[in-house]
């Protein structure tokens, strides 16, 4: 069994699509030796946003030049080579935060007409975060400094050198549970996922905008905020343990509302999660929602449940 390890870069997300502009990948065997690396440069047939030329506040620099990426063949000829090494069915998927990457993919297929790969996949962030306790999504910084994973020598945002150094964190968590990659993955499953969902996430992120008649209440939404991943000491009783949810959109855009369901499942010992891969419910906003969003969860294991239903779980 192989291991592969992947990330991207995007010119930009412009209307929440990413335009690739690098696929970079390290391929190791079961001892996490590197058998191959490279980064696949992409012309991302698309401008590029000023925040990754370094511009502005919190900006990044990619690794190469924009005549560097523009020079290169466009996604769809790189798009066989991808898919091989995503679907190769002797080697195991990983990434850091493996969702945005996936989601990457899935625009550029939409992009270009061309058919999303299917593979499973494990997101090294979901096992850092329970690995280290966070109530929130951790950077791959965050990990590789609080396991003293040198870096230094490392390209920021190079894909290949992002995707290395995802490699070296998973190596160092296996390292510091002193267990093997099987028992890490039996401990941490939430960090386990399919395409399948990614492509239900990219539906339900499609859907067409409805407007609610529910003021907008800037506390109360970002106090929902800061229950993803929260863990209440004192609960009423337990009887939610084990049970993740996650809310529409639209049931966030009613804050209020939102909030106060999401205390009461943390007061009953559920989760407030992030991704579908994490989830148990997904809770929508009323029964005309429902009916549009149950039929995409028909072949999953998630039940799409309305408010009014989350008190009689």
């Amino acid at each position: 069994m192989k291991y592969l390890f992947f990330d991207c870069e995007c010119a930009n997300c412009y209307d929440h699509e990413g335009k690739i502009c690098s696929f970079g990948y390290v391929i190791t065997d079961e001892s996490f030796r590197l058998l191959e690396e490279k980064d696949i440069i992409i012309n991302p047939n698309a401008p590029f946003d000023p925040h990754v030329l370094g511009q502005g506040s919190n900006s990044i620099d990619l690794a190469y030049t924009p005549l560097r990426f523009q020079t290169a063949e466009k996604f769809p000829y790189h798009y066989q080579t991808i898919v091989s090494l995503l679907t190769d069915p002797e080697t195991k998927v990983f990434g850091y935060a493996i969702e945005n990457d996936i989601g990457f993919l899935i625009s550029e297929c939409h992009r270009y007409n061309l058919v999303m790969p299917s593979f499973d996949y494990c997101d090294i962030q979901e096992i850092y975060r329970l690995y280290a306790n966070y109530e929130r999504s951790p950077s791959m910084e965050d990990g590789l400094k609080d396991l003293k994973v040198p870096y230094d020598d490392f390209e920021g945002h190079e894909s290949k050198d992002d995707a290395k150094m995802s490699m070296l964190l998973l190596r160092a968590i296996m390292e510091a549970s002193n267990t093997n990659l099987d028992g890490l993955l039996q401990g941490y499953p939430s960090s386990l996922g399919q395409v399948a969902l990614s492509l239900i996430q990219d539906q339900l992120d499609h859907l067409p905008p409805r407007q609610i008649a529910v003021p907008y209440d800037r506390e109360a939404y970002f106090g929902f905020n800061h229950l993803i991943y929260s863990w209440v000491d004192d609960p009423i009783d337990n009887r939610l343990e084990g049970y993740g949810f996650i809310f529409s959109p639209l049931l966030r855009k009613d804050s209020q509302n939102a909030l106060k369901l999401g205390e009461f499942i943390l007061s009953h010992r559920g989760y407030i999660v992030r991704n579908l891969r994490e989830t148990s419910y997904y809770v929508v906003y009323d029964e005309e929602e429902k009916k549009l969003v149950e039929p995409l969860f028909v072949s999953t294991k998630i039940a799409v449940i309305s408010a009014d239903e989350v008190g009689h779980i």
